[in-house]
């Protein structure tokens, strides 16, 4: 950690390293914490990992949280175009969707070799809509046929509120928090319900409305701010010298650390895990703003392959299991190694994922789109 203060040059740079390692930090925990459920009881390591990563889906409120700063980031020199806002979409689904779409086909046909639950078509033409698959079990919705696919629904929904407000031009952000609270606050309480917890919300008896009016949603809007201040060009001096101090930073990070390890206030709700994360990020991006740290290549690098590596995991896990139960070895199928192989191809299939699907499929359908072509 460089520990000389001294103010950067230019804090809007193109790719922010401390956010790359967040992004890491969040897929590594919700990685873990799924793949951590093959190994049994007593073997090695269950306590420790159970200890350090039972709070796994907090890396969720951290994702969403991210995703509203960047999105106040990427947009701060936009201006309104109907140009504009169909490059913005057309990135932004480019960005998700084809990933996203070949590894859940990918598990379907897998899952079809081995028998698929009922319903398993249509939730797969759901999933690949970004639609809830049901309107119960919030703020999952029935989950997605790939299962951590249910939060990227949240995650296109957010990025049609932010193209929405994009037809505002230099109003678009006034516009961005009246569409909030009409439907995180306006709406439920018109409604006769009104709450923080993510899942003790209403049911509308519509999958999309239960899901527009998550209070899940407001993690998104603590990044929107959090990203408003860090661009703004006499805010971003004051917030970058005060958390410049290292005893405030390190306050704001064990706060976060002990909420996540000790379970208090868990959940995905703007005053639970929602909360947690945005001091976190608050203190790490404005920290390495005026004291930038030295992160290693490696962590980056996790980072920047992170949106693959929060898709492939499950899947490896199931597939690898299954692998090893036909080949006759089923005691293989789970267990401590089997901890540790599939973490390590999944690192594997997420990196070339990220380089032939993330990097260069993208590009390629950027050049076949019209007016995409140059950035």
């Amino acid at each position: 950690m460089n520990q000389e203060t001294k103010p950067v040059s230019n804090p809007f740079e193109s790719k922010i390293n401390s956010i790359q390692v967040l992004r890491a930090a969040a897929a590594l925990t919700v990685t873990i914490y799924h793949l951590k459920d093959v190994i049994g009881k007593n073997e090695p390591f269950k306590q420790e990992l159970d200890y350090f990563f039972n709070s796994g889906p907090s890396g969720v409120a951290l994702f969403f949280v991210i995703s509203g700063f960047i999105m106040v980031y990427i947009t701060k020199h936009s201006t309104f175009s109907l140009l504009s806002v169909y490059k913005f979409m057309a990135r932004r689904f480019i960005r998700i969707w084809p990933t996203y779409a070949i590894i859940t086909l990918i598990y379907f046909l897998f899952q079809s070799r081995i028998g698929l639950q009922p319903g398993a078509v249509k939730s797969v033409i759901l999933s690949l809509l970004f639609i809830p698959v049901t309107h119960t079990d919030p703020p999952f919705y029935g989950y997605a046929f790939l299962p951590v696919g249910w939060t990227l629904n949240y995650e296109i929904y957010f990025y049609g509120l932010v193209a929405i407000s994009m037809f505002f031009s230099r109003f678009r952000w006034y516009a961005f928090f009246v569409i909030i609270i009409i439907t995180l606050i306006i709406l439920p309480l018109t409604l006769g319900y009104f709450t923080l917890e993510t899942q003790r919300t209403a049911d509308y008896g519509n999958g999309y409305l239960n899901m527009i009016t998550n209070p899940i949603i407001w993690n998104f809007v603590y990044g929107v701010i959090i990203g408003l201040i860090y661009t703004n060009e006499k805010l971003f001096p004051i917030f970058a010298s005060v958390f410049a101090k290292v005893w405030l930073v390190f306050m704001f990070v064990t706060l976060a650390l002990w909420q996540y390890w000790s379970g208090f206030f868990g959940g995905l709700g703007p005053s639970q895990w929602g909360l947690g994360s945005s001091l976190l990020f608050t203190a790490f991006i404005f920290y390495n703003a005026r004291r930038p740290i030295n992160f290693p290549d490696w962590l980056v690098k996790i980072g920047d392959m992170s949106f693959s590596v929060y898709l492939a995991h499950l899947p490896i896990v199931v597939i690898l299991g299954h692998f090893f139960k036909r080949l006759g070895y089923p005691v293989y199928s789970t267990g401590t190694s089997m901890f540790f192989l599939s973490l390590f191809m999944t690192m594997v299939v997420s990196y070339l994922s990220y380089q032939f699907l993330e990097l260069k499929l993208s590009s390629y359908l950027k050049q076949l789109l019209p007016f995409m072509k140059k950035r």
